[in-house]
């Protein structure tokens, strides 16, 4: 407890400080903030190492089959559907239905083979 005897008013020797409840406004709003930024987290974690990508990439390019690809695209989170048509150490070419794209190796999150061929 704080000695305020020295003070001139009765009001100001009373007070009785609120301690930390005078923060929890400040850490609600940090709280809602950081809940509100975990909501809108994109998780773009792989399990795939880099040799495995290209193992499973390689795969699909010599046996001219179709795969879903899972991509990190502008911060969101992409699948694409296609073939492999052109690859090399770095980026790779899937030909869609309606279009080519061009794909760096870095941003496949995910590789799976379409069993409907």
């Amino acid at each position: 407890m704080i000695d305020r005897s020295y003070l001139p008013f009765q009001a100001a020797r009373e007070y009785q400080d609120p301690g930390m409840q005078k923060w929890m406004g400040f850490f609600l709003s940090e709280h809602t903030s950081s809940l509100h930024a975990a909501k809108n987290r994109v998780d773009f974690s792989t399990d795939l190492s880099k040799p495995q990508k290209l193992l499973l990439l390689s795969q699909l390019y010599a046996n001219q089959l179709k795969g879903q690809f899972t991509i990190k695209h502008r911060d969101k989170k992409v699948t694409l559907f296609g073939e492999v048509r052109e690859m090399d150490k770095k980026e790779i070419y899937i030909k869609t239905n309606n279009r080519y794209s061009l794909i760096r190796i870095d941003d496949i999150l995910q590789i799976q083979l379409m069993r409907n061929q």
